[in-house]
């Protein structure tokens, strides 16, 4: 056993007590070599990928609140107001105000946090036990499937654990001599990771609770120091205390919003994503540390082996009981018990001899290279439904979202759209406004002025696309856009992962695409029958009823109104051309919505949207003119082309197309 810790054989009686707590530890060297390449494949193994996985709601509720980069407006205006404590916030506020937008630039600064865990994790594993068991722990805990999963997301729960191990590190150094004078200053470092870890999660109270219980246990002739240290962290946190009153009593009455039900299921669940698969081998793991540690001939095991003991037991079972009257049970909370598993676990396997050693490294090496236990969140489809809207959106069209809470990950990939005006009104609830009878009609006019106010900023929205998420009738915001002269321009739109274009057009009586949980996503397009005369007509049979044009960063968008004077009975492609000079110089040909209105199914007078993305990439900068010309294919290989004509030819000799506008190309 390494000199640097107490005897894990020796019982902690009252004649032992002190003589072991005043052991000063010889120095050794930091093995450097054997953290580097730990530090390298955790590194690795976390930033693999890092923004493969799309955002989900709370991600894009994060990026929100600190979207500002101020502290004060994030804590009061969102934090405050839902679940959580500051802290992380607050850093991640500073973090953004150094870096960019971009998905993997904010998972990093978890990927940092979980690097300082694994480092922390080292120290933690050699001050306890060993240095042995410092690299096994700091191994475990980079290798562990959940520390991955949750590492990568915008959210707290890497630091929370990165503070778990730092508060077990900071007690246990000030329990071992921190009531002697010239090491007070170890246990104002435990006060202050204690505070920190409060105001990151607040099951770091439960992790605070077991360290009380272990002081209690081992610590019993000396408590004092301890008492006054939970209450120096009591009181740090008391100005935190009305909010999180005010957030459980009025903001959360109900619970937690996905709060688990409790059951064996979800408790096989709780147990393969916190201590890992197979379970069987990290529970075997943890019992050798514990059991290994017990004198043949005393009770109770050493200090070392009891510390993490109520630190894995009481969150889970103080959750569960909880949960029985107020919902609060998630495996991402409970998350608070991986450091001090992985610590157990790590302890137990530095008492095997070097080859047995190895050989479970490497299975675990192998194992966690192959396999996983713990999975990220199913996320919808939001990037690529960000950039359909993105493409066939002109600066005078409105989206309006009613996504629920996945509404934040939504506006995220839609602000990085530059210049694409959009409005939310998710905010307002409606589903919650609809459905509620006592609500009253004064939110229902605060809805429908507040949905007014959306369209106005969008420019008096010529037309609207609504991305809907979910059965609700009630949430369908189509009625409330009828009496405002819209009416349905397009099929219902749905996500199509196997089709050409990753869309599809929702048949009558059809099945849209559904998320994990049944829910559907649904695209809904609606437009206003413009009261100018028509910008077209092609032959006897189309009226062109308004052409908008918006420049992109990488393209331009042309959206098109159409209106039969008659149903055309044949499938006509459009074709948007971008002139310069007269002279083709990009285009973009289709049938009407990349085929998901076709013409044969127009009726007369009836409204179609059509949208086309020009890709501008190539295009040197300048002014160009936005022509639109129609044509069908008259034999089966598409060599035999008919233009409808146009009725203006003063741009086109041939009648083939008609200029509807200019962009300028950057």
């Amino acid at each position: 056993m390494s000199a640097t810790t107490l005897s894990p054989t020796a019982a902690l009686h009252p004649s032992t007590e002190v003589a072991q707590a005043e052991a000063v530890p010889a120095r050794r060297p930091v093995p450097y070599l054997a953290l580097l390449p730990i530090l390298l494949l955790a590194f690795a193994f976390l930033v693999h990928w890092l923004d493969f996985t799309p955002l989900w709601a709370d991600e894009g509720w994060t990026i929100q609140a600190t979207d500002d980069l101020n502290p004060v407006v994030t804590v009061r205006d969102w934090v405050a107001v839902d679940v959580h404590p500051p802290l992380f916030f607050i850093l991640l506020d500073g973090w953004r105000a150094f870096t960019g937008d971009s998905i993997f630039e904010l998972r990093y600064f978890s990927v940092l946090l979980s690097l300082l865990g694994v480092a922390v994790m080292f120290r933690l594993g050699q001050s306890v036990y060993s240095t042995r068991a410092g690299v096994l722990a700091a191994l475990f805990y980079g290798l562990h499937d959940l520390v991955k999963v949750l590492t990568q997301e915008v959210r707290h729960y890497p630091l929370q654990m990165l503070l778990v191990a730092v508060v077990l590190w900071m007690y246990w150094r000030w329990w071992r001599r921190g009531w002697r004078l010239p090491k007070r200053s170890t246990g104002l470092a435990f006060v202050l990771a204690g505070a920190a870890l409060l105001y990151t999660h607040y099951w770091g109270g439960f992790v605070l609770l077991g360290l009380a219980v272990h002081a209690l246990l081992t610590a019993r002739k000396r408590l004092l120091p301890f008492i006054v240290a939970f209450a120096a962290i009591g009181l740090l946190y008391l100005p935190w205390l009305p909010v999180v009153i005010r957030q459980v009593t009025m903001e959360r009455p109900f619970g937690l919003p996905h709060a688990l039900t409790n059951g064996r299921y979800v408790y096989a669940v709780l147990i393969y994503q916190l201590v890992g698969v197979p379970e069987l081998f990290w529970i075997v793991m943890g019992a050798a540390g514990l059991i290994g540690s017990f004198s043949p001939r005393r009770w109770p095991p050493t200090a070392a082996s009891l510390l993490p003991l109520p630190v894995i037991l009481l969150p889970p079972l103080l959750s569960v009981l909880i949960n029985t009257v107020y919902p609060i049970l998630s495996f991402r909370s409970l998350a608070v018990v991986v450091p001090a598993v992985m610590l157990l676990a790590a302890h137990g396997l530095s008492r095997f001899r070097m080859p047995e050693q190895g050989f479970i490294v490497a299975f675990v090496l192998l194992y966690s290279l192959s396999k996983t236990s713990a999975q990220p969140l199913e996320r919808p489809p939001w990037p690529p439904i960000a950039a359909y809207l993105g493409q066939h959106t002109t600066a005078q069209d409105a989206i309006l979202l009613e996504l629920n809470t996945d509404v934040d990950p939504m506006t995220y990939y839609l602000d990085r759209w530059g210049g694409l005006a959009y409005a939310w009104t998710e905010r307002l609830r409606l589903n919650e406004i609809t459905a509620d009878a006592r609500t009253g009609d004064t939110q229902l006019e605060q809805f429908a002025a507040a949905l007014d106010s959306a369209l106005d900023e969008s420019g008096a929205a010529q037309g609207v696309w609504i991305a809907q998420f979910g059965w609700e009738a009630e949430k369908d915001l189509r009625p409330w856009l009828y009496p405002r002269g819209y009416a349905m321009s397009a099929p219902v739109i749905t996500y199509a992962p196997d089709s050409p274009t990753g869309f599809a057009a929702v048949p009558e009586g059809g099945m849209p695409f559904r998320y994990n949980d049944g829910r559907p996503i649904m695209l809904w397009r609606l437009d206003q029958r413009p009261q100018t005369p028509p910008l077209a007509t092609y032959g006897d049979t189309l009226q062109l009823l308004n052409a908008q044009a918006t420049t992109r960063d990488q393209g331009v968008t042309v959206n098109l109104l159409w209106s039969p004077l008659e149903a055309p009975g044949v499938d006509y492609s459009t074709s948007v051309l971008l002139l310069r000079d007269g002279v083709g110089a990009a285009n973009h040909d289709s049938y009407p919505l990349d085929g998901l209105s076709p013409t044969a199914a127009w009726q007369a007078d009836g409204l179609y949207f059509d949208s086309h993305f020009i890709d501008t990439t190539a295009l040197a900068p300048g002014m160009y003119q936005v022509a639109v010309q129609v044509y069908r294919f008259t034999d089966a290989s598409f060599s035999q082309i008919e233009h409808l004509p146009a009725d203006d030819c003063t741009a086109s000799p041939d009648c083939h197309f008609v200029i509807v506008g200019t962009v300028e190309v950057d």
